[in-house]
Order: structure tokens, then C-alpha cells, then sequence
């Protein structure tokens, strides 16, 4: 599942071909996906309106108009790809937005693809955002909330949950996905079984930043290169190669030697150091 680094990347790519230009028309070829599609509603809030901003909150990319929002969730194996040609090239290719320039004239397509169909099309207007169902619930961004560190602390305290599913808890805060609370863990040398009111405040200030470093190189490197996720220009991401104990179970730590372990939490694959995470 594309998580927080991969959606972040592929805003950027998108940010560079469809920020400050309009969406003259979008092709849908079919009605849902995860959910039905709004189709009247996204074209009266985004079709023939120039996009003034491309952003993320959690792991939906955002395209912002003076009329509303569109909603772009990429699901399990979602993608959005910039192509020179309205033809879909992919199979599974369920919508294609046309890009136009000042002037009027396409000056690309944005092809969203998504075998699964796990993802989300969606909209709403700027008064809906705060309340809408897939936003009103979520935690704090883990790379701008100021006092995360505090924030988290509070949080965690009498909590049983082990601190793995408590940093993976959207409700808590976003975007802090499997493979990267493994990583960041193992960085700040707390174990993810740990009970997070049991992880002390010196700990806590190990994690924060563990877990922003793990996310900005993540973003820096374009995202991992695991199974569906590419890039806006279909290329895969190159994060795997620097993963110190994600699917490196059986191997060698890179820090001490001893034997990466497995385990699952909340039926995910968990993976850490006996010796170097306590």
C-alpha cells in the first residue's frame, strides 16, 4: 500500500504539471471504485477550474480549485500517471483527467490506474473539508505538527496498545505506515511491542525524530520501490535499498550482527533487533 513518502512524492510529481493549469475535462470509465464515484459533483468542482494547489493530508492527494477539492486516494495499487496521450495504456485505468495550459490547449493527461480498486475519486467543497467523513477524524501531520513529541506523550500514557500500532493509528497520527514505524523504531531503539504507556519520555524524544528523518528520507530517496507504486512518470521509487530491518527478517542487523526477528502485530509484519531495540 502506497503510504505518507509515496503519496507525498507523487504530489510533488503532480504539483509540477497540474498546479496553476485547469482541468478541462476528465473521462471516467466506470462509476466506483472503493466508493461510488461523485462524477456531476467533481465536474462542478474541478472541470474547466484551474487548480491552485496540489497537496497531501494522510494519504490523500488533494486538488485544490476556487470552487472546491478533488479527492484522490490511491488504495492498495493506485496510481496517477502524466501521459502525453488521453488513450489508456493500462489496464485497470479508471479515470483520465485532461491538463490544460492558459491558452486552453491539453498539455498532458493524468491517468488513474488502480488494479484493486481499493482507491477513492472523490470532492467536496472548502466549507465540507473539516467535517468531511475521510478528514474529521485524523491525528496530527507527523512533519509539521510542532509538538508532536508532547502531543504523543499524552497520548500514550495508561495505553496497552504496543507503541507500533499506537504510531500506526491514523486517529493518532497520519501516515506513520508499517514499514516505516519498523524503521523508526529500530532507529530510536524501542522495541514495537513495547505497551506505549510504557515507553518513557526520553523515548518519546527518540521517536519523533526517528519517525521524521525515516519519512524525509523516504520522500528524499522517491518512496519505496515495493510492489504497485511508481512514480508520476511510472518510475519506482528507490527507498528499499536503505531499509535496516523492514523484510530483512533472518538477515543480519546492520548495527550490531545479530539476527533481524519477525513477529506480527495487529496482523502486520513486524521486524526488529533483540539486541539494539529494548
Amino acid at each position: 500500500m502506497p503510504e505518507l513518502p509515496e503519496v507525498e512524492c507523487l504530489s510533488r510529481a503532480i504539483k509540477s504539471v497540474l498546479e496553476g493549469k485547469r482541468i478541462q475535462d476528465v473521462k471516467f470509465y466506470r462509476k466506483d471504485l472503493r466508493g461510488e464515484i461523485p462524477i456531476q459533483k467533481f465536474r462542478s468542482l474541478l472541470v474547466g477550474q484551474a487548480v491552485t494547489k496540489v497537496h497531501r493530508r494522510s494519504k490523500y492527494m488533494l486538488w485544490d480549485t476556487a470552487q472546491g477539492i478533488g479527492i484522490i486516494h490511491l488504495g492498495m495499487t493506485g496510481n496517477v500517471i502524466y501521459r502525453q496521450t488521453p488513450t489508456p495504456e493500462l489496464a485497470h485505468t479508471h479515470a483520465v483527467f485532461t491538463v490544460g495550459d492558459k491558452a486552453g490547449d491539453p498539455s498532458g493527461y493524468l491517468h488513474y490506474v488502480d488494479p484493486r480498486r481499493f482507491g477513492w475519486i472523490s470532492c467536496c467543497t472548502h466549507d465540507e473539508f473539516p467535517d468531511h467523513d475521510f478528514f474529521k477524524k485524523l491525528g496530527p501531520e507527523p512533519l509539521s505538527q510542532i509538538d508532536l513529541v508532547d502531543y504523543l506523550w499524552v497520548k500514550s500514557r495508561k495505553k496497552t496498545v504496543a507503541i507500533k500500532n499506537f504510531l500506526m493509528n491514523a486517529h493518532v497520527v497520519v501516515g506513520v505506515g508499517n514499514i516505516y514505524a519498523n524503521e523508526a523504531l529500530f532507529r530510536a531503539g524501542v522495541r514495537p511491542s513495547r505497551p506505549a504507556g510504557k515507553v518513557s519520555r526520553k523515548e518519546m524524544d527518540r521517536i519523533v525524530p526517528s519517525i521524521r528523518e525515516t519519512l524525509r528520507e523516504a520522500i528524499k530517496a522517491g518512496g519505496t520501490s515495493f510492489r504497485d507504486f511508481k512514480n508520476a512518470d511510472g518510475e519506482p521509487g528507490y527507498f528499499a535499498i536503505k531499509l535496516q530491518v523492514y523484510g530483512r527478517g533472518g538477515q543480519e542487523c546492520r548495527s550490531c550482527g545479530n539476527l533481524i526477528k519477525t513477529s506480527r502485530l495487529g496482523n502486520r509484519a513486524t521486524y526488529f533487533c533483540t539486541h539494539c531495540q529494548k
